[in-house]
């Protein structure tokens, strides 16, 4: 299954879901992001989906941007910050670095080959609002392998 399959299916039939504990251990296999008010948001993706990719969010309540992110980012409307705030966040907790690590190399853009950051692989992503909330949604397509007569690790990649 492509990536933007993936994300279409996961977007139509997960659920999302908001409260004040969206921690691992009461949400073990959601995807998770937590919000400047205290709650959080937690995206639970059909079981049936999971195996074939990695899916993450990151969500924002809008908020005034400050001077600082202003001239640095060159964007002043809360709900445009929020979304390509959230969607570097979501890339980049895929490509596996840290946010900062991110900015200081993209920015709030998106690279033109996004998937090859890290190894990724084929990713899509989509920004939606929901109620008071701008979440980015993503995913990264497990390749498909033809040979499974061995069994690899997903800690280093190798055989086991």
């Amino acid at each position: 299954m492509n990536a933007a399959d993936l994300l279409a299916a996961a977007v139509r039939d997960g659920r999302l879901e908001r409260s004040s504990g969206v921690s691992p251990h009461e949400h073990p296999l959601a995807a998770r992001s937590y919000l400047s008010d205290g709650t959080g948001l937690a995206w639970h993706v059909p079981s049936a989906l999971r195996s074939h990719g990695t899916f993450v969010l990151d969500a924002e309540i809008p908020r005034p941007v400050r001077s600082t992110l202003v001239r640095r980012y060159g964007v002043d409307d809360p709900d445009t910050f929020a979304e390509r705030w959230t969607r570097a966040e979501a890339l980049a907790k895929l490509a596996d670095l840290p946010i900062i690590t991110w900015l200081s190399r993209h920015g709030l853009t998106v690279p033109e080959h996004v998937g090859a950051l890290r190894d990724v692989g084929e990713t899509d992503w989509s920004t939606e609002r929901f109620g008071d909330v701008i979440v980015t949604f993503a995913v990264t397509a497990h390749a498909q392998r033809a040979d499974t007569s061995e069994e690899r690790s997903p800690a280093v990649g190798g055989t086991v």
